[in-house]
């Protein structure tokens, strides 16, 4: 196995292991909840809050929880995307390692 693809192997790992931290993240947050709380969030897995207009007081801090892990998310699919990017375009160059 080469080293790009080691490395794609390791960026996929990393997507799928930040998704599932994020699930059960989640997941541990809604547990936590009222149950009117609960009601108000969307299916699961993602459990997504409502709009920030219709945002009850006692879910800002799942609301924000629910944001934060987003972004982790978000980074990780950059990362991988950016590394994805750098293989082709050494590839199309002529020069893969």
């Amino acid at each position: 196995m080469s080293s790009n693809h080691a490395l794609i192997t390791v960026f996929a790992m990393l997507i799928v292991l930040s998704t599932m931290w994020r699930r059960r993240r989640l997941r541990r947050a809604v547990r936590d909840l009222p149950t009117r709380m609960q009601r108000l969030l969307g299916p699961e897995p993602l459990f997504i809050p409502p709009p920030d207009d219709r945002l009850p007081d006692d879910l800002r801090a799942y609301a924000a929880l629910h944001k934060r892990t987003r972004w982790v998310i978000y980074l990780c699919w950059t990362v991988a995307a950016a590394y994805a990017a750098m293989i082709v375009f050494s590839v199309l160059k002529g020069n893969p390692s």
